[in-house]
This record gives structure tokens, sequence and C-alpha cells, in this order.
């Protein structure tokens, strides 16, 4: 299972419906969803230095994600940014690599 979290009116849309065209990142996992995030705040530092600080966005994505409840359907779940690059049938194989214990997060 696969999900992004896009920015609406931003280029996160463009590149979803792309990808989405393209049947590519997220749209070629078993499962797909995409949900709507908002814009970060940003803080600041001492050093003049400035951090996005988006832990709310991403508690709330995760949150719609869990309430959905589609991931429970699937062995894992990926949250991919619509700028990455994700070849789910890579991923596949790298997971089962591992050789992971059944019903244990990895």
């Amino acid at each position: 299972y696969c999900f992004m979290a896009i920015l609406p009116g931003s280029h996160e849309v463009t590149l979803m419906k792309l990808a989405k065209k393209n049947t590519a990142s997220i749209f070629a996992c078993d499962e797909a969803d995409v949900f709507d995030s908002w814009q970060s705040s940003k803080a600041g530092w001492d050093t003049g230095e400035a951090t996005l600080t988006n832990t709310d966005v991403f508690i709330n994505v995760w949150e719609q994600v869990h309430k959905q409840g589609k991931y429970m359907n699937f062995d894992w779940t990926a949250k991919v940014d619509a700028d990455a690059v994700l070849v789910p049938s890579r991923l596949k194989q790298h997971i089962s690599a591992l050789r992971p214990p059944a019903n244990r997060a990895i």
C-alpha cells in the first residue's frame, strides 16, 4: 500500500497527475491513495536558519491513513513524496530480501 500527501494548488498536484497517468510511483503499487496536506510553517533558529515545522501535517496524514484502514490489507506501507522516484517492484524485492518476520514492523 502506498500513499502520498500533496499540497493542493502546488507543483505536487502536477507531479501526482503525471505519475497517475503513467501508472508510476504510488500508482504502480497494489493500492494507492492521495491525501491533501497544507502549507507547513517555518521555525527560526539562533543561527538565522529556518526549517519547516511539518510534524502536524505528517501526523494528520497518518491519522487519515489509519482511519481509512486500507493499509491493514497489505504487508507494507510506503509514504512517498510527489517529487520522489518510487519503483514498487524494486521495493518489494528489497523488503523480501530482508526476510522479515511475519507481523513485525521493519
